[in-house]
């Protein structure tokens, strides 16, 4: 070590200073109890150095393991049309250009496809009907792209008969989407206890039940009535567009090719 007075180094042990004479014996206990404080402080740095790193290991371990959820979860909006439209433009060139076969049996796969990406993708009305234009819309146009690549025809439809009929079409598999998304979201509220009370179907339920309540209905009656109502609603809904999607899909192309 150096000494306190003069600077220069001496033995760590020793009692006085060989350069300039002075008595450490007085210091040597304070000396050595600042030697003993920087040893500990040296081992707490150390241990707190090895805890710092073990912490960034594992967030940094979190961290990528939650990055691949992270990315599916943000993404899956985007993914299960995408797959939806795909599925829809490959069955079309399956079924009518390669294998060639009656037109009616694409309608029937195009109702029954967008059924389990609709609900998968139980969302917001407002997101559920968004995607379901766009899987109908975009899936069109690409059989439309495939046809004229195929036979050689312009993509549009020439006569409102056509237009028509791709109208019906699209209708029939955003429907079956509609459909599909409100059986998900039908069967994701009879299993969550909870209700969303701020919802439109809930809305309406609660005014359909205040309407049929007798006078002085308790609470957890009302409360039971409601979610009664909640049931038939949806049911409904399901009923309503799964008709809807048959009925533009393959009902009325059926009857027009019954000789």
């Amino acid at each position: 070590m150096n000494c306190p007075f003069c600077d220069e180094e001496i033995k760590d042990k020793a009692l006085v200073c060989k350069h300039c004479g002075r008595d450490l014996s007085l210091l040597r206990p304070v000396l050595d109890r600042f030697q003993e404080m920087e040893n500990r402080l040296a081992a707490v740095e150390e241990v707190l150095h090895t805890l710092g790193a073990h912490v960034d290991a594992v967030k940094s371990g979190h961290t990528a393991a939650q990055a691949p959820k992270v990315l599916t979860g943000a993404l899956l909006p985007y993914l299960l049309p995408a797959a939806a439209i795909i599925l829809l433009i490959a069955s079309h060139w399956l079924i009518i250009v390669i294998l060639d076969v009656n037109p009616w049996i694409l309608r029937l796969v195009s109702i029954l496809l967008p059924l389990p990406f609709g609900w998968f993708h139980a969302r917001s009305v407002k997101a559920t009907i968004a995607a379901a234009v766009v899987i109908a819309t975009v899936a069109i146009y690409g059989m439309l792209v495939s046809t004229s690549l195929v036979d050689h025809v312009s993509i549009l439809p020439q006569t409102p008969r056509d237009w028509l009929e791709i109208a019906e079409y699209a209708a029939s598999i955003g429907l079956s989407y509609l459909t599909g998304s409100l059986l998900g979201g039908w069967m994701k509220s009879r299993r969550d206890s909870a209700k969303d009370e701020t919802s439109l179907v809930y809305e309406i339920a609660a005014v359909l039940a205040s309407k049929s309540a007798p006078k002085g209905e308790a609470r957890a009656k009302a409360k039971l009535r409601i979610e009664t109502i909640i049931n038939y609603l949806n049911i409904v809904a399901v009923l309503v567009t799964a008709a809807g999607s048959i009925a533009t899909g393959i009902l009325k192309f059926l009857v027009s090719s019954t000789p």
